[in-house]
């Protein structure tokens, strides 16, 4: 799906839908690898804090890094999830 709005959004010129649609389809596939880790551990893992980007929507375990490694939003970007 993202890879065509991409294209799509560098056809158009469109920086702003650009700049999105690459952020929507790099986090996407974090929270893959979160849904992932998740199922393998099922009903033998810990609590674990989670922490979002409110920039670019990026989901971390843990505490967040200094700087998202997607959008290069800094570390008061994030936000945890209760």
């Amino acid at each position: 799906m993202y890879p065509q709005m991409i294209e799509d959004a560098k056809q158009e010129g469109n920086n702003g839908a650009l700049r999105s649609f690459n952020f929507a389809n790099d986090v996407e596939k974090v929270h893959a690898g979160l849904y992932q880790k998740a199922l393998d551990n099922l009903g033998k893992n810990d609590a674990v804090d989670y922490y979002v980007c409110k920039i670019c929507g990026n989901t971390v375990e843990g505490e967040p890094p200094d700087e998202c490694p997607v959008c290069k939003a800094k570390k008061a970007a994030f936000y945890k999830i209760d």
